[in-house]
């Protein structure tokens, strides 16, 4: 399986975007994500989490694979907790950064702005990886998910025309937030929508380079 997650990060290109569409929270295609995110650990490339979900959850679902939250946390792996940032729940821990303050959509969108031009500054001339744990937690979060969720997209563009190679891998699931999905689609160079089917999963890649059906988390494919 190690040979197939290098594959799916390898094919990310330039600039681009892979998106990972749960359908349904039983199909695992956070876990998906969450074993490509593992990938990029080992082979040291830095990383930015953005968390629409509690801090908790996705601690427990990294030591699922074997990661250790506190240990990964560096320089190289920051997590931005819009969650606890808007929950007011405040993190003491290095590397994981909070909004403090009211907060509403637009509140947001401007000092997330201001964020991510020191985020820029940092990484200026390297290539950066940003991670999204789940993107469909912005309709728990924003009373307009569809539009922040664009503005804050835009603001990622716009800020970090520093870093000459900024990838993304979001992850997704379609129950939770189907405002966005058109839009997550449309900028996405690769779309991997895993589902539950039977006793098993399958992952469709329905848009980039090559379409194919695979089990993700046996390493085998179909088709």
């Amino acid at each position: 399986m190690i040979m197939e997650l290098s594959k799916f990060i390898d094919a990310v290109p330039e600039n681009g975007t892979l998106t990972i569409i749960a359908r349904g929270p039983d199909s695992n295609g956070d876990v998906f994500g969450i074993m490509l995110l593992k990938e990029l650990l080992k082979r040291g490339e830095p990383i930015f989490v953005i968390l629409y979900e509690p801090l908790l959850v996705f601690r427990s679902n990294l030591e699922r694979e074997g990661i250790s939250l506190e240990e990964a946390l560096s320089e190289r792996f920051m997590v931005f907790d819009v969650f606890g940032s808007f929950k007011g729940i405040e993190r003491d821990l290095p590397y994981v950064y909070q909004l403090k303050g009211y907060l509403d959509d637009g509140v947001f969108v401007t000092k997330y702005r201001e964020f991510i031009k020191s985020l820029a500054e940092r990484f200026a001339g390297e290539r950066l990886w940003i991670f999204t744990y789940l993107s469909s937690g912005a309709c728990k979060l924003f009373k307009n998910p569809k539009k922040t969720y664009q503005l804050g997209w835009g603001a990622e563009i716009e800020v970090m025309g520093s870093i000459p190679d900024v990838r993304a891998i979001l992850v997704y699931d379609s129950t939770d937030c189907p405002e966005i999905e058109g839009f997550l689609y449309t900028f996405s160079d690769v779309v991997i929508e895993v589902l539950r089917e039977g006793l098993g999963r399958r992952a469709y890649i329905t848009k980039g380079p090559e379409s194919r059906v695979f089990d993700p988390f046996a390493g085998g494919e179909d088709g």
